[in-house]
């Protein structure tokens, strides 16, 4: 038993609470609002603690800076409340194991011998809290262990910034429930920036209205009545808000940052995330990982695609090196891919689009790249990558929606396919943006009905099938 790592152990079970309280407490007291994943994780453990077994590993992956660990501590804290024994209750940081040159394994250990009573005959419910797992090659195989052998008293709750490993590995899949954790969608914003909770239902109201009907008109009819909710839930939004959440309020750690800051600490994050998150996969070698900054610079300044031969030429690498790792950034969740519609071979022959998990960092790359230009003249993008951000959590992640666009020029921005194979084409825009581009789509392809997302009126076109959303309800999705 190594004596470091008991040391470890007992000044976490003394100071852990100490340690996650800033991250729930605001100055005077005050408590961050909970997101969704936070209240659907505390059923979990409230499950466990009243002898429910069957969900005791919950795993929480995204991108590092969306608050994965404040979610932990929020239900670190509210958890600790229901149990009497202090002993029962550990965090634990594997980047300051991997500091003290212990492992997830040496602290399990400790833990264990701290407890008195093997894992295999505990009695009482014992609830552990893993941050950054993914920091520990072994981590799989160690909690997949702990898992088994706490039986029905083991409660286990990891996050990590890498999707790519925390998912791949069949052990963990047949055995956690995964939560994952998005950037900000505006609701959250407001939620966490102001206190201002969004109105009880309503995002499902209009995402049934929207995607749950078969036309336009049926889309309008669902969402008229909705007009006055609509209203005076952004009487209660600061209207002015919408700028800087898309400009860097998707991700959370940036709330309260001084505006100078923000970018520094975006592409400090991510530095982070090439040098530890997609180093860790072994994948590529120094320079190749050196190259991948420059990449995402290219990317934030492309148009609506980009050619991976030329790409390819600018940065030195070979085009399948490109291709490597564009396909590792995807699956990590830090960009989304959206292909070209139409078959395989016209989707291998087009280039892709690809969008920002978070316009945060395309705004943070342009920033330091010295072309952020006008807000004004990014805009559209940023919009672009909060639909891309939509359209993922919603329908691309839990795998019941596909999206795609139209190459043709003068075109929609979106397809989205929907599972029951309806289509519907989407267009963002700024002020009264006309129909022209997603007709063009429909005419292009078999699609439903067409989408224009502006800031005008809800306005139906009986006879070119199209809606008129305003952004004021996309944002409220």
């Amino acid at each position: 038993m190594k004596k470091e790592a008991i040391e470890y152990v007992q000044n976490q079970l003394n100071r852990g609470e100490d340690r996650l309280r800033p991250y729930v407490f605001a100055t005077g007291n005050f408590s961050h609002p909970e997101r969704h994943v936070v209240i659907r994780i505390k059923k979990y453990v409230e499950e466990f603690l009243r002898g429910n077994r069957d969900s005791r590993w919950v795993v929480v992956p995204g991108l590092r800076g969306v608050g994965k660990t404040t979610a932990m501590a929020q239900v670190f804290l509210s958890a600790q409340r229901r149990v009497a024994i202090k002993s029962s209750f550990i965090y634990i940081a594997v980047d300051d194991l991997i500091t003290r040159g212990l492992t997830l394994n040496d602290a399990i250990d400790a833990y264990e011998y701290l407890l008195g009573t093997p894992f295999e005959r505990i009695d009482f419910p014992v609830l552990m809290f893993v941050d950054e797992v993914q920091q520990d090659p072994n981590w799989a195989a160690v909690l997949k262990s702990l898992h088994d052998r706490g039986k029905g008293c083991v409660f286990l709750f990891c996050t990590g910034s890498s999707a790519v490993s925390l998912q791949s590995n069949p052990d963990v899949a047949r055995r956690a429930k995964f939560e994952k954790l998005y950037p900000l969608s505006f609701g959250e914003y407001e939620m966490l920036k102001n206190n201002v909770f969004p109105v009880k239902g309503l995002k499902d109201r209009i995402k049934e209205g929207l995607y749950g009907s078969a036309t336009a008109e049926e889309a309008y009819e669902k969402l008229k009545p909705l007009e006055g909710i609509v209203a005076a839930q952004w009487g209660r939004f600061d209207r002015a808000g919408v700028d800087e959440y898309l400009l860097n309020g998707t991700l959370p750690f940036t709330l309260n940052s001084i505006t100078p800051n923000v970018y520094d600490n975006i592409n400090i994050l991510l530095d982070r995330i090439i040098d530890k998150d997609i180093k860790e996969l072994g994948q590529f070698d120094t320079p190749t990982l050196a190259a991948i900054k420059r990449l995402l610079y290219i990317m934030a300044d492309s148009g609506d695609s980009m050619s991976i031969n030329k790409v390819s030429q600018i940065i030195g690498l070979s085009v399948n090196t490109v291709r490597a790792i564009l396909d590792v950034l995807e699956k990590a969740e830090l960009i989304i891919k959206v292909p070209a519609q139409g078959s395989n071979t016209t989707q291998a022959r087009k280039p892709s689009k690809y969008l920002f998990m978070s316009p945060a960092l395309r705004s943070a790359l342009l920033n330091v790249s010295g072309v952020q230009g006008t807000y004004n003249t990014r805009k559209g993008k940023y919009l672009e990558d909060i639909a891309g951000l939509h359209f993922y959590r919603e329908f691309i992640a839990p795998r019941v929606g596909f999206l795609t666009y139209d190459p043709s020029q003068g075109s929609a921005d979106f397809i989205l396919q929907i599972a029951d194979r309806r289509q519907i084409a989407f267009e963002m825009g700024l002020g009264n943006k006309g129909f022209g581009q997603v007709k063009k789509t429909m005419t292009n392809f078999k699609v439903d009905f067409g989408v224009v997302v502006c800031s005008t009126d809800l306005i139906l076109s009986r006879e070119d099938n199209v809606l008129k959303l305003p952004l004021d309800y996309f944002l409220l999705m």
